[in-house]
C-alpha cells in the first residue's frame, strides 16, 4: 500500500502536492486504513475513489499549514503618507476551518478592524489572511488570536480588533447535537484592546435581536446577523 513510510522520516517531494503541505499519497493510504478500521471495504466501487477525494479536499482545507499570514498582509502594503486614516474594517468575511479536536468542520464569518500606523493592506489581503489562518487544524479561540497578531505584525497597526462567529460541526453533528448555536470569539491588540476606547472607535455595537426565523441551517451563514462588527 502507498504511503507506509516512517512518519518521522523527511517527506519526499510529491509533485501531486502543488505547493500544499499535504502529502496526498499518505492521506490516501491513511483514509483507506481508516475505512478498514470502521468495518468498511475501501475497495468496493462506491468507496474506491474516496481516499483520493479526501486527499484532494485536505490539500485545500489544510493549505494554510506553515504559511505566515502576517507576510501576506505585509506584501504590497501601501504607505499612508500624510493622509490621516482612522479605523478600517472589513466585515462578514466567510471562512471555513477544521476543528483540531475531532477534524470536523466549523464555518462562519470574520470581521477585522484595525487602526493603521503607516501602512494599509489591500482588502483582498485581509480576506486572504483570514483564509490562511482558517486553513489549518484550528480552534476558533486560537484563530482569533492568530489573525489579530498577523494584522498587528504584518501592518504595524496601532490597534486591531477581530471578531469571529461560527457554527461548529462538533456541536451539531455529535455529542449534544446543539443545532443553531454559534460560538463568538474576540481578540484585540494595541489601541483597540481597551474596551472603553474600542467602543468609541470601532463599529461594534449591540447585536440586533435574533428572531427564530433568523436561525440558519448548519453551514449557512447570515452576514448581517453573525458578523461580530455590526451597526
Amino acid at each position: 500500500m502507498q504511503g507506509e513510510a516512517d512518519p518521522a522520516s523527511p517527506r519526499p517531494a510529491d509533485p501531486e502536492n502543488s505547493g500544499s503541505p499535504v502529502d496526498r499519497a499518505r492521506v490516501r493510504a491513511a483514509v483507506a486504513e481508516l475505512l478498514t478500521a470502521l468495518g468498511e471495504d475501501p475497495t468496493r466501487p462506491e468507496l474506491a475513489d474516496t481516499p483520493a477525494r479526501v486527499a484532494d479536499a485536505y490539500s485545500e482545507l489544510f493549505a494554510g499549514v506553515g504559511v505566515d499570514a502576517s507576510e501576506i498582509l505585509a506584501q504590497d502594503a501601501l504607505p499612508i503618507g500624510d493622509a490621516a486614516t482612522e479605523l478600517i474594517a472589513l466585515r462578514g468575511i466567510p471562512f471555513r476551518s477544521m476543528c483540531e479536536h475531532h477534524l470536523l468542520p466549523f464555518s462562519g464569518v470574520a470581521s477585522v478592524a484595525y487602526l493603521p500606523a503607516d501602512r494599509l493592506a489591500g482588502l483582498g489581503r485581509i480576506a486572504r489572511a483570514v483564509d490562511v489562518v482558517a486553513s489549518r487544524p484550528q480552534m476558533q479561540e486560537r484563530m482569533s488570536e492568530q489573525l489579530a497578531s498577523a494584522v498587528e505584525d504584518g501592518l504595524g497597526a496601532r490597534g486591531v480588533l477581530v471578531v469571529l462567529s461560527a457554527s461548529h460541526g462538533c456541536l451539531w453533528a455529535r455529542g449534544t447535537r446543539t443545532v443553531g448555536a454559534d460560538a463568538v470569539t474576540l481578540a484585540s491588540r494595541g489601541e483597540l484592546a481597551d474596551p472603553a476606547r474600542r467602543g468609541r472607535r470601532s463599529p461594534c455595537s449591540e447585536r440586533p435581536p435574533r428572531c427564530p426565523s433568523e436561525r440558519s441551517a448548519p453551514g449557512l451563514r447570515h452576514p448581517q446577523r453573525d458578523a461580530g462588527l455590526v451597526q
